[in-house]
């Protein structure tokens, strides 16, 4: 069994929205609906686990009442890291695999989750994670500091995972120590597992801010003109 976790406890204030920035409309649905979507077409997640921000839990359980696949809806904690902590609470025992996505990438390609689901059965923790095309720079106030070889320089995206008796014991780990980190890939290492990477896609990217929205809006619109003219319209 194979299982993803959709952290979605956050209120994304950077979008400059009244509501949690995974409920804003996208294409007339809800953003969360287009990452659900992600798993809804793939016959490899067999369950997928939802921690949301408790004041939105009901209306969660509307917009996807007629979701086709597995789901359970659990009450999102007080971080990131606490919501997938209560997600794998209601992950069943018998879970070979346990991804996280996050909310607000509705763009993921099913084949990417394909290949980072691979790369955990290989190696047993993967990530999603985007070279930069970008020389970067370490500063220190508005000084450099030292420039970082790009080529060793990736952007973490999501889906991560790993099997999941090793992400338990991790964040069993990570509990007991008080630590919090800002994603399973890094929680992992410090706990001492080897994460792997498959190169992440452009239009993978996290909305964060107005601009995001923005070119997400557009994007799903240039989706949507591609698939009337190819006749998809599934």
């Amino acid at each position: 069994m194979n299982v993803v976790i959709v952290p979605a406890g956050g209120v994304g204030k950077r979008v400059g929205e009244h509501i949690p920035k995974q409920f804003i409309s996208l294409g007339g649905r809800p953003l969360i609906r287009h990452t659900l979507a992600i798993f809804e077409g793939l016959p490899e997640i067999d369950l997928v686990v939802v921690p949301v921000v408790p004041t939105w839990e009901g209306h969660l359980r509307e917009v996807l009442c007629d979701y086709g696949k597995d789901l359970r809806v659990v009450t999102g904690g007080a971080s990131r890291q606490e919501s997938v902590a209560r997600g794998l609470e209601v992950v069943p025992p018998e879970a070979e695999i346990v991804l996280v996505h996050d909310a607000c990438r509705p763009f993921a390609s099913r084949e990417l989750v394909r290949k980072v689901l691979q790369m955990v059965q290989e190696k047993g923790a993967a990530l999603a994670a985007l070279p930069s095309r970008d020389t970067v720079k370490e500063i220190e106030g508005e000084k450099v500091l030292r420039t970082l070889p790009r080529e060793r320089i990736y952007l973490a995206h999501t889906p991560q995972g790993a099997l999941f008796k090793t992400l338990q014991e991790a964040f069993s780990w990570a509990r007991k120590k008080g630590l919090e980190f800002t994603d399973e890939a890094s929680l992992l290492e410090g706990f001492g597992v080897s994460v792997y990477v498959v190169p992440s896609e452009f239009k993978n990217f996290k909305i964060t801010t107005r601009e995001d929205l923005e070119l997400a809006r557009l994007l799903l619109e240039q989706t949507e003109e591609t698939d009337v003219r190819m006749g998809n319209f599934s």
